[in-house]
């Protein structure tokens, strides 16, 4: 669980220092949307391949390569002496997230651990929470750099705790647990004729699907995380210290959500959580958007994080029944990959429409893409019962 802490920490400190640290570089507001989207770069890259190499190499070599890749880009960024530097070291930190991202959800979701999965993904929270406070630490010490020195040293502490205690047997290869429906455990349809072809055709629906509803939910979750922090500052004219801890209650009321489905013996299911989660996401969007006082939009963020924690865990834990566990590798990989680029393009858009419009758009913004993920987590939901 510790490497999800550390994925977490490098996209809880951007959206957090992007306020100063742009002005540093002299980089327009918009930029952010570059730097998330050269990182989803990297990101799709590894975790497209990640399924291959996941199936040869099993998690502890993949885990130390994405953590080692994530070393090299914080020390990038760390001594970074121009805007270019900066955004080029961001695409190793993406590429060390697609691998980590793809090794650690696949490896647990192939074990039918559910609950493992809800604490694994509230491990990434504890990342997202804690880095707002290391950031705004490391501004009132005087420098931002600081906060990606934090970052660095994580990523070393993985590679050398697997390094020294990782030496296990693999856990959650490719196994042969039960397929899905019409497929063989290769993902390959077994049945003959008309069934076989109706097969393909479901399962690339499914497929296809469920990368939109992953690129639609990360880009939620990511463009409320991010820009956050320039919204709280400038619309409801937070100091740096007050926008630390509004931040901090976003991504905490994320993981603390998170761990709290992986309480009960009889946790929710995976179905339900999607089901219920999107809906009251969307409810979280329209205070924002709705925003009579300051107090009001902080409080629908923090309904977001809370609604959304368990939505992109239940998703995971869905696809190896939803695609056939042999094929499940594969398309978790995707998956993350999609996530990624749902991600940095969705916030990259909300940059344009705020340096046009303005940050006020926020509430509006947030609001149109929690409808697409409602609507698109019914259709996933339909075409794969």
């Amino acid at each position: 669980m510790y490497a999800f802490v550390v994925l977490g920490l490098p996209d809880g400190t951007i959206g957090t220092a992007w306020p100063v640290l742009r002005k540093g570089f002299g980089a327009p507001l918009a930029d952010l949307g570059i730097v998330l989207l050269v990182g989803t770069l990297g990101s799709l890259a590894s975790s497209s391949v990640a399924g291959l190499l996941f199936g040869r190499f099993g998690t502890r070599p993949m885990v130390m390569l994405g953590a080692t890749a994530g070393a090299l880009g914080a020390l990038g960024v760390v001594v970074s002496p121009s805007f270019v530097v900066f955004v080029v070291s961001g695409t190793l930190i993406g590429i060390s997230a697609g691998l980590l991202d793809s090794t650690c959800n696949t490896a647990v979701a192939l074990t039918g651990r559910n609950r493992l999965l809800n604490m694994l993904h509230g491990s990434y929270g504890i990342g997202t929470t804690v880095a707002p406070l290391i950031v705004t630490a490391a501004l009132l010490a005087g420098s931002w750099r600081a906060s990606y020195g934090v970052v660095l040293g994580a990523e070393l502490a993985l590679v050398v705790a697997w390094w020294v205690g990782g030496r296990v047997a693999p856990i959650g290869r490719p196994g042969a647990t039960a397929p899905a429906p019409g497929l063989g455990t290769d993902g390959t349809a077994l049945q003959a004729g008309g069934r076989a072809a109706s097969s393909r055709r479901r399962l690339a629906l499914v497929v296809g699907l469920g990368l939109a509803v992953f690129m639609v939910y990360t880009g939620f979750e990511v463009s409320a995380g991010q820009w956050e922090p320039s919204f709280d500052r400038g619309v409801l004219h937070m100091g740096a210290g007050a926008t630390g801890l509004a931040t901090f209650g976003y991504w905490g009321a994320l993981t603390a959500a998170r761990f709290a489905l992986a309480v009960p013996r009889r946790p929710l299911s995976p179905v339900s959580i999607v089901r219920w989660g999107c809906p009251v996401a969307l409810g979280g969007a329209g205070l924002v958007w709705w925003r009579p006082a300051a107090i009001v939009a902080l409080l629908g963020l923090v309904v977001i994080g809370a609604a959304l924690a368990g939505v992109f865990p239940a998703l995971i834990a869905l696809t190896p029944s939803r695609v056939g566990a042999g094929f499940a590798h594969h398309v978790i990989g995707w998956q993350i990959g999609a996530a990624g680029l749902g991600g940095s393009a969705i916030s990259a858009i909300f940059g344009l429409i705020f340096q046009r419009f303005g940050l006020d758009e926020l509430g509006p913004a947030l609001v149109g893409v929690a409808a697409a993920l409602v609507v698109g987590s019914i259709a996933l939901d339909k075409v794969a019962a």
